[in-house]
C-alpha cells in the first residue's frame, strides 16, 4: 500500500486543493501561474499570521534571487483573483497576512489492490481544524434614524461614527472606515452580504429613535459566516446619556468579539472627549455637514465646530474638525480658497487640539497633512503621521495622507503600502481608491493605474477626480483621444474646475489642437484675475506647449501662494520638459525637495523604467 497526505484549504467560496495545485471558486478552477499559486499556499497555510516578505520570497523562489516587485506582482494577481474579497492584508514594512477564516482538511489517498490485482484509489477526508478564530474585522453599518426626523439624522450618523472611532482604537481589530460603510446608508442591506463584500468577520447594525428627551437605541452584532446573532441589546435612556450608550456598545462588542484588552485599551474605549452634551451635539452636526464635502457644507461645519468649542473650550476633537474644515476650503473643494487665507487657521486649530490632548491620533494626522501640503516641513510631517498611526493603526485617512507624502518623497514602495492599507480599511472610498491608482501613475506604472481608475469609475461613475486621473494616465500612454473624453467628462462633473480645464488644455496641446488649448488657457488666465485658481495647473499647460518662461512664471506664482500640489512636482510626469532647466532645480531646493538622490530608477511592470532627473 502506497500512502501520501495532502490538504484542502477552504475559505468563503474558495478551495485551495494542494493535490491538484489549483484554486477553485464554487467548484470552478481559476487560472493561477505556478509562482502565484505557491505565494497563495504560503499565505493560506499560515492564515491569520504575518508572513515576512523575505520569508515569502525564500519559499516561492528558493533557489534564485529575485526583486521584490516579483512578489508584489503575485500579490496583485491574487487580489484580482479574489475580486471583491479583501483576503490579503498588507502589513507596512513587514509583509502580508491572509485574513480569511480558513478550514483545513486533510486528504489521504490510499492505493489498494483488489481481488483481480488492479489498483483502486480511496480518498479519505478528515477535518483537521475548524476552530473559529476571534473575530478580527468588523463593519459598523450606519445606524438607522428610525424616528424619520430629518433634524435627528446627524444623531444616528454621529453615534455610528463614534462607535467606529472607539473600536478603531483597538490594534487587534480591523474596523471599516466611515466613508466605506456610509455607502450603505439609506439601504436595507443584508448584513451577511455586506460583510462578504467588505471582507469582514462581523457586522454591527442598529436603529435610533429620539422622542423628546429620551433616546432609544437597538443594536445587534451579526456573524458574517452563518448569519447568527452574536449579541443584541436595547438601550432606552435620557438623550443626555448618549455618551454612556456608545461606551456600552463599544465595550460590550469587545467582549463578544473575544478580544483580550489591556487596561489602557479598556480606558481608550471609555474615553470621553467632552462631558458637555450640547458641545457634543454641535460637534456631531459639524461632522455631518463636513462629510457632505461641499463649500456650503464645510462652512456650516465650521459654524458648528466653533459652537462646540464655545460650549467646551477643551473639546480637542472639535478643534480637529475645525482644522479639517479649513484645510478642505484650501485643497479639497471644487472652488478652493487661497491657502494663505485659510491654512494658518487650520494649523492653529490642529495644534490646539494636541495642546489639549497629545494622544489624539486625528490631531496628529491633520497636523501632518498641514505640514505636508502647506508648511513643506517634511521631517515634521512624517513624525506626525507616524505618531498618529502608532496611536490608531486603523485610521484610514492617516494611512492615505502618509502614502501621498511618501510618494512625493519618491519612497514609492512604502507609499504604495500605506495607500493599500488605507484601501483595506476603507475599500469603498473613491478618493482613497483613486489615490492607489495615482501612486502607480507617479511610478510610471500607467497600465496598472488605468485598471485602478476603471474600478473607481465602475462603482462611482460621477466621481470627477477618477476621470481626471484616468485621462492623465491615458496621456502618458499616448491615448490622447481617450484622454480628451475623460477630461471633458471630468470638466462637466466638476462645474468647470480649473484643474480639469488645464488638463483638457494639456491634452489638446499634446494632440496638436493648439488653438483649442490656447482658448482654454486664456480662459484660465482670465479666471485667475477674478478668483483663486491653482497656478500650478496653468504652469503645466505652458510646459507642454513648450513655453518654458511662462511655465516658470506660473510655477513661481504657485510657490508664492503655497499651492499644496507643488509637493508632487518631483514625480509629476507632465513637468518633464522643465526638469533640465536650472530654475526647476532651484524651485525644488526652495521647497525642500532636492534631496541627495538626483536620479530615481523606476522599474517593475509595464510603463516603468523612466528616469526622473532632479538636478
Amino acid at each position: 500500500m502506497e500512502e501520501r497526505q495532502q490538504h484542502l484549504y477552504e475559505f468563503g467560496p474558495f478551495c485551495l486543493d494542494t493535490r491538484e495545485r489549483v484554486l477553485l471558486r464554487e467548484g470552478s478552477p481559476l487560472q493561477l501561474k505556478p509562482k502565484v499559486y505557491e505565494t497563495l499556499l504560503a499565505l493560506v497555510s499560515r492564515s491569520g499570521h504575518i508572513v515576512d516578505k523575505e520569508e515569502l520570497m525564500r519559499q516561492v523562489w528558493p533557489d534564485v534571487v529575485v526583486e521584490e516587485n516579483n512578489l508584489t506582482g503575485n500579490i496583485f494577481s491574487l487580489r484580482r483573483a479574489f475580486a471583491e474579497y479583501q483576503y490579503i492584508e498588507t502589513v507596512p514594512r513587514r509583509g502580508y497576512r491572509f485574513t480569511a477564516d480558513v478550514k483545513q482538511v486533510k486528504i489521504e489517498d490510499v492505493k489498494l489492490t483488489d481481488r483481480s490485482g488492479a489498483e483502486t484509489e480511496v480518498v479519505i477526508k478528515e477535518t483537521v481544524s475548524t476552530k473559529r478564530r476571534p473575530i478580527d474585522s468588523l463593519a459598523v453599518l450606519p445606524f438607522i434614524n428610525a424616528g424619520a426626523d430629518p433634524e435627528a439624522e446627524y444623531l444616528s450618523d454621529g453615534i455610528t461614527e463614534s462607535i467606529i472611532h472607539n473600536l478603531s482604537q483597538l490594534p487587534a481589530l480591523r474596523v471599516m472606515a466611515r466613508s466605506t460603510v456610509f455607502r450603505y446608508k439609506g439601504h436595507e442591506s443584508d448584513p451577511q452580504e455586506v460583510g462578504r463584500e467588505l471582507g469582514v468577520r462581523a457586522v454591527l447594525l442598529g436603529r435610533v429613535v429620539q422622542l423628546r428627551d429620551r433616546l432609544s437605541v437597538r443594536a445587534e452584532l451579526v456573524d458574517v459566516a452563518d448569519g447568527s446573532q452574536l449579541w443584541g441589546n436595547r438601550y432606552s435612556r435620557d438623550a443626555s446619556d448618549t455618551f454612556a450608550i456608545q461606551e456600552d456598545i463599544s465595550s460590550e462588542r469587545s467582549k463578544e468579539l473575544r478580544l483580550r484588552l489591556t487596561g489602557a485599551e479598556r480606558e481608550r474605549l471609555r474615553k470621553r472627549y467632552t462631558e458637555n452634551t450640547e458641545a457634543y451635539y454641535a460637534y456631531l452636526r459639524g461632522r455631518y455637514f463636513w462629510n457632505k464635502r461641499t463649500g456650503e457644507g464645510v462652512r456650516k461645519a465650521i459654524e458648528y465646530f466653533q459652537q462646540a468649542i464655545e460650549k467646551d473650550p477643551t473639546y480637542a476633537l472639535a478643534y480637529v474638525g475645525l482644522a479639517d474644515s479649513y484645510a478642505s476650503l484650501a485643497y479639497y473643494l471644487i472652488n478652493p480658497l487661497p491657502p494663505r487665507e485659510v491654512m494658518p487657521k487650520a494649523k492653529a486649530a490642529a495644534m490646539k487640539s494636541l495642546e489639549i490632548d497629545e494622544t489624539l491620533a486625528e490631531g496628529h494626522a491633520s497636523l501632518g497633512a498641514i505640514k505636508t501640503y502647506y508648511d513643506w516641513d517634511w521631517a515634521g510631517a512624517e513624525s506626525e503621521f507616524q505618531r498618529a498611526l502608532m496611536l490608531n493603526p486603523s485610521y484610514a485617512l492617516a494611512h492615505y495622507w502618509y502614502g501621498v507624502y511618501l510618494t512625493a518623497m519618491e519612497r514609492f514602495e512604502e507609499g504604495f503600502a500605506e495607500l493599500k492599507r488605507a484601501q483595506e480599511l476603507d475599500p469603498l472610498s473613491p478618493i482613497i481608491n483613486t489615490g492607489v491608482g495615482t501612486s502607480l501613475y507617479y511610478q510610471r506604472r500607467y497600465e496598472q493605474s488605468i485598471e485602478e481608475y476603471h474600478k473607481v469609475i465602475e462603482t462611482d461613475p460621477n466621481f470627477a477626480p477618477a476621470h481626471l486621473h484616468l485621462g492623465l494616465a491615458y496621456v502618458q500612454q499616448g491615448m490622447l483621444r481617450e484622454a480628451i473624453v475623460e477630461f471633458e467628462q471630468a470638466l462637466a462633473l466638476s462645474s468647470r474646475n480649473s484643474m480639469m480645464m488645464a488638463s483638457l488644455a494639456h491634452a489638446y496641446a499634446a494632440s496638436g489642437k493648439r488653438s483649442k488649448a490656447r482658448t482654454l488657457l486664456h480662459a484660465l488666465t482670465d479666471e485667475a484675475k477674478r478668483n483663486h485658481i491653482s497656478s500650478l495647473d496653468v504652469a503645466v499647460v505652458f510646459a507642454v506647449m513648450g513655453a518654458k518662461d511662462q511655465a516658470f512664471e506660473w510655477l513661481e506664482k504657485a510657490y508664492a501662494e503655497k499651492s499644496g500640489w507643488l509637493i508632487l512636482i518631483r514625480v509629476e510626469p507632465r513637468l518633464g520638459p522643465l526638469r533640465s532647466d536650472s530654475r526647476f532645480a532651484d524651485l525644488l531646493e526652495r521647497i525642500g525637495l532636492s534631496g541627495t538622490r538626483t536620479t530615481k530608477q523606476i522599474s517593475g511592470v509595464p510603463g516603468g523604467g523612466e528616469k526622473i532627473g532632479l538636478r
